[in-house]
């Protein structure tokens, strides 16, 4: 019994490290697992995705949609992938949406030097393959730049996903419809344990206001609110207004949402994605570094001063 034990653990290892499947876990949510968890995983990998998401008006779906999004495919992702998820990083740049109260506001270089301070930290942790995952739009404006930063200051590669990037489902050609993104809030929420939390026959009147006369001219030059600031008209021009939904559709519309985002997941190869973050990593350390090292920022002046005599 005690051969057949060993062989079972010795089958089940050689089954992770050829990427074959994931093990099986309590759950993947950092702040749900107990240290000795966390030390164990670390053990064998070296991966968190940190979905990061803002906080403002949504329709109907409560003001964190735009978190919990990408929080959901953070959960399936580590699933796929083995990793693990970082969780509570809700407050980032709303853009244009201030307009309604219910938005927090923090500017796009508030929000990237947290996340710097995040990142360092999870490296040191033993964290290395750090994966960032957004759905709301003007997300780059705060996450691009946290992973040029990390990497010219560590001279290791963090990655950036927009979940809106891989929302199309498997064998489905046609980028999916406004219909198809609100099903897959629902599913968001369904796979995050919180489909109750959107309610149920609510409906809000729209008030009569007026229209930008030269935002949509402008949108076009650039990366809409990379090219020019502008703030919405009013708080529903976001999504609209809040769809008056029964239970019975809510329950439907984040099973169908769930299956959606869980066929788009599988369909980009994550651990293919993770296994090139680790190749890139691995060139960076053996190639770049030796041989252009001396010429980047945050070496210090004598290692510099070595290096450009050797060069």
């Amino acid at each position: 019994m005690r051969r057949i034990m060993i062989l079972s653990l010795v089958l089940s290892f050689s089954a992770v490290a050829w990427g074959q499947v994931s093990p099986r876990m309590r759950t993947r949510i950092l702040t749900h697992m107990t240290n000795t968890e966390i030390e164990q995983y670390l053990k064998r990998n070296d991966v968190i995705f940190v979905p990061v998401g803002t906080v403002e008006p949504h329709a109907e779906i409560p003001i964190d949609a735009e978190y919990v999004g990408p929080l959901a495919y953070a959960m399936k992702l580590a699933e796929e992938g083995d990793g693990l998820v970082l969780p509570g990083l809700a407050y980032f740049f709303p853009d244009a949406t201030i307009v309604g109260r219910g938005a927090v506001h923090i500017t796009p270089s508030q929000g990237t030097a947290y996340l710097l301070t995040i990142a360092r930290s999870l490296l040191r942790q033993g964290f290395r393959r750090q994966v960032y995952i957004t759905g709301h739009a003007p997300s780059w404006q705060t996450v691009s730049p946290l992973v040029r930063q990390f990497y010219d200051e560590t001279h290791v590669p963090i990655l950036y996903l927009e979940s809106a990037m891989f929302h199309r489902p498997k064998n489905n050609t046609k980028p999916p419809n406004f219909a198809d993104f609100a099903k897959m809030t629902y599913g968001a929420y369904a796979i995050a344990g919180r489909l109750e939390d959107i309610p149920v026959n609510l409906s809000e009147p729209v008030p009569e206001h007026p229209a930008d006369p030269g935002i949509n001219n402008l949108f076009p030059v650039g990366p809409q609110s990379g090219a020019i600031g502008f703030y919405m008209s009013h708080y529903t021009d976001h999504i609209g207004p809040a769809q008056s939904v029964t239970a019975e559709q809510r329950a439907q519309w984040g099973k169908e949402g769930a299956q959606m985002i869980d066929e788009s997941v599988k369909s980009i190869d994550i651990k293919g994605i993770l296994q090139a973050l680790r190749d890139h990593d691995k060139f960076t350390q053996e190639h770049i570094l030796p041989q252009y090292g001396w010429m980047f920022p945050n070496s210090s002046e004598k290692e510099k001063a070595n290096d450009i005599q050797r060069h």
